[in-house]
């Protein structure tokens, strides 16, 4: 399937001319520029190392005297440069291109033949995405003759229509006017395309009609219409060549000046409109154009300017139209610049004089009247609504949303009976309307008024109300509007303190009532589990047999866990254990090993941990390898030695010189100990020494120096023993732990020979605690020395 998309671009700098098309073959977009010149020219192509061309420079031996932009479409980049040895043009692509001579005008030559050239008057550069449209590029043989191809330019005779008896039927030629005629009728239907068709058939049939000024004119009118504005600058061109006395000069002018400034080219466009201005005056298009340079200068970044060119377009305009259109840009440009009254005036113009144009920009208006509501401003956002509701087909789904804003526009004006009229008139005419509630809530509001802003005056309202009107049907709607209110400002405890007369209300007449009190308690249990008061969240969650969605269920758990109801974590847990997501599967495992763990349920955290620690050699986390430790404390608690060394020495490669581990370090010392096994018991226990020093925390002290120094002495290591025991000597330990550390220093020193410091260490222990065994044994050793 091919596409023509509308572009084309002359740019005349000289003798030399620019020309942009652009398409779509097969679903890719592609672009063509074609380059010509007088005289010929060189274009060179530079290609990377695959052959893809990726710079095209044209090389001109002169500059032009007018210069232009960098151009870029979807496909090409294409820009100029002046320098001392003359003009370059230079093309690069933004996916692929190719560059190609044009050497043949198939209009005047019979035959064509391929060639190699470096210079032409006329070149084009093809940009595409993937695949060259239109066109396949060929490599020829070197053995290959190069044979021209001849074009037969002979047309066939072509007779026409025949009689009865053959001879050729002579019809007046009437076809332009009748095409001619159901063009206007097309236009006037607003049926563009029928239009373009009918005035592009007639050309072509009647290329010497004299209606060709009137068909270009509304294929220009036409395609202003649909935007497309490269394919109307192409015609206008030749109709501003051809007819430059048309009387329609001015309105081609404006479409043209327009088109330009709509595809960027801003300098002809201001060309376009300063012949518009000074050569066409007295033209009533010279406002439209007018607000079409406005248009210009706003997208341009230039408002001030912009405004006053639409206050001009305004004040010269005798076109009610034309008026409305500059009123309400200029009423636009005021409202978003604040100025709310300035703007409203403007609207009050068109509502007064042309209100039907509303419905012309119908989404605008619609924007509009929904910000002057905002800016407090109901009486204006009325106006336009009501003007659009005027031209709106009744039962239509724009009919309905348009009679409810304009009630509400009213009643927010103050305006009770015509809103309340507005309302009557949804309510019997959309009884089940989408926005039914919303009116019969909006028509209470006229008598029940919900516009405060502020929330405490609304509750102290709502309370008098409670208690004038008490259990009348004034007096329930207000615990029932007041409830609603406490319920949206997350007042939700209050909300649970009126439980007991929300539950008098009759359900039928107030059927939200339980809906009210159910979101006051989830809501409530949510900021309960958001502030981490574990016991009021769980409280209300049994209470009011409350279920939240699964984004709860890591808070629940948690506060489930704070407050040791293990059995409830459990549960949770459960639910994500099987989880297709290997991450989410691993976190929950990492919880429910943790609840099984408060339950003393050490087996099941042995064989949770083990499908954890497997997932985990999968797909890493982190933060979760707290699991070693957990299976580490259970096995301990399971008295299985053998799971306990496996898993201090995942814990030692995990968590390297952790002093949280120092307990875990602590039990394999008394492993070691039960096992007789004096490598794990002097292993460990110099482990927890060396995190004892490094972070001056004694929590294991003096037990693990005791205990190390006694596997040394059964080794036979004394001096390792000494050592160790010397250590002691700067820690603070009780009177009785002293007095064992000097005699087991004594003991060790009288076996090495050293009877004088044997002595003083007896005397030391004796010292700290004479009345503990220790002490007595030092008295004794001392008596056999």
């Amino acid at each position: 399937m091919r596409q023509w998309i509308a572009l084309c671009l002359w740019l005349p700098l000289c003798a030399l001319e620019l020309s942009v098309q652009s398409g779509k073959e097969e679903g890719e977009k592609y672009s063509i520029l074609h380059i010509r010149n007088t005289d010929p020219f060189a274009c060179h192509a530079s290609n990377d190392e695959f052959g893809e061309t990726k710079r095209v420079d044209c090389q001109f031996p002169v500059s032009p005297k007018q210069s232009f932009p960098t151009i870029s479409n979807s496909q090409l980049i294409v820009s100029a440069s002046s320098t001392a040895q003359g003009y370059t043009i230079t093309i690069t692509p933004k996916s692929k291109m190719k560059l190609i001579p044009i050497l043949f005008n198939l209009t005047n030559e019979v035959e064509t033949y391929q060639v190699n050239v470096n210079n032409a008057k006329h070149w084009s550069i093809l940009g595409y995405q993937s695949t060259p449209p239109l066109i396949k590029f060929y490599s020829p043989s070197s053995t290959s003759i190069n044979f021209p191809v001849k074009i037969d330019k002979n047309a066939r005779p072509f007779v026409g229509g025949l009689d009865l008896k053959g001879n050729p039927i002579k019809i007046t030629r009437v076809q332009d006017v009748t095409d001619y005629m159901e063009m206007k009728k097309a236009y006037a239907l607003k049926d563009y395309d029928k239009v373009l068709e009918l005035a592009d058939n007639a050309l072509k049939m009647y290329p010497k009609t004299v209606f060709k000024n009137e068909l270009m004119l509304y294929q220009i009118r036409s395609l202003h219409q649909k935007g497309e504005y490269e394919k109307l600058l192409d015609i206008s061109k030749q109709f501003l060549r051809d007819y430059s006395a048309d009387t329609n000069i001015a309105e081609v002018l404006t479409y043209t000046a327009n088109a330009y400034s709509k595809i960027g080219q801003l300098i002809d466009s201001d060309y376009f409109f300063d012949r518009l201005f000074d050569e066409q005056s007295d033209s009533p298009f010279v406002p439209l154009g007018m607000i079409y340079k406005a248009e210009q200068l706003e997208a341009s970044g230039n408002p001030k300017k912009a405004m006053n060119f639409y206050l001009k377009a305004l004040a010269a305009s005798n076109d009610v139209s034309i008026a409305s259109k500059a009123a309400f840009r200029l009423g636009q440009m005021e409202l978003d610049s604040g100025n709310t009254k300035k703007s409203a005036q403007y609207i009050e113009k068109i509502a007064q004089a042309n209100p039907k144009y509303f419905s012309e920009v119908r989404d605008n208006s619609m924007v509009m009247a929904e910000t002057f509501m905002d800016r407090n401003d109901p009486i204006t956002a009325g106006k336009i609504t009501e003007a659009l509701l005027n031209v709106t087909e009744k039962k239509s789904p724009e009919h309905q949303l348009l009679l409810k804003n304009l009630g509400l526009d009213l009643a927010k004006a103050d305006k009770k009976n015509e809103a309340l009229k507005r309302f009557n008139e949804y309510l019997t005419t959309y009884k089940y309307g989408e926005y039914t509630e919303e009116v019969r809530k909006a028509k209470d509001g006229l008598f029940f008024d919900e516009g405060d802003k502020n929330i405490t005056k609304e509750i102290k309202k709502y309370d008098d109300l409670i208690e004038r009107y008490g259990n009348d049907s004034v007096g329930r709607k207000a615990l029932y509007k007041k409830a609603q209110l406490l319920l949206k400002e997350k007042k939700y405890q209050q909300v649970l303190d009126m439980e007991d007369e929300l539950y008098r209300l009759d359900s039928t007449e107030y059927p939200d009532t339980d809906t009210i009190i159910s979101k006051s308690a989830i809501g409530l249990e949510k900021e309960m589990l958001t502030k981490e008061k574990c016991l009021e969240a769980l409280k209300l969650q049994k209470m009011y047999k409350i279920k939240l969605l699964a984004e709860w269920d890591e808070s629940i758990f948690n506060c489930a866990l704070k407050t040791t109801q293990y059995e409830q974590a459990k549960k949770i847990a459960q639910k994500h254990i099987k989880s297709k997501s290997i991450s989410e599967r691993e976190v929950w495992l990492f919880r429910l090993i943790n609840t099984e763990f408060g339950l003393g349920e050490h087996k099941e955290v042995i064989k949770g941990g083990e499908e954890l620690i497997t997932l985990l050699q999968a797909e890493k986390n982190t933060s979760l390898n707290g699991v070693y430790r957990t299976v580490f404390d259970s096995a301990q608690r399971l008295d299985d030695s053998d799971k306990m060394i496996r898993y201090i020495k995942l814990i030692e490669t995990v968590f390297p010189n952790d002093f949280k581990d120092i307990e875990r370090y602590t039990q394999m010392v008394s492993l070691g100990l039960k096992r007789k096994d004096e490598s794990m018991t002097q292993n460990y226990a110099r482990k927890v020494i060396a995190l004892q020093e490094r972070t001056k925390t004694y929590t294991q002290t003096p037990f693990i120096e005791f205990t190390l120094a006694q596997s040394y002495q059964n080794l036979g290591k004394d001096s390792d023993a000494l050592s160790i025991l010397k250590k002691l000597d700067r820690q603070k330990i009780t009177n009785e732990k002293r007095a064992r550390q000097q005699y087991l220093v004594g003991a060790i020193e009288q076996k090495l020979g050293h009877k004088r410091e044997a002595r003083d260490a007896f005397n030391a222990s004796i010292k700290a605690d004479k009345a503990s065994p220790w002490g007595k044994l030092a008295k004794d050793a001392l008596g056999l020395l």
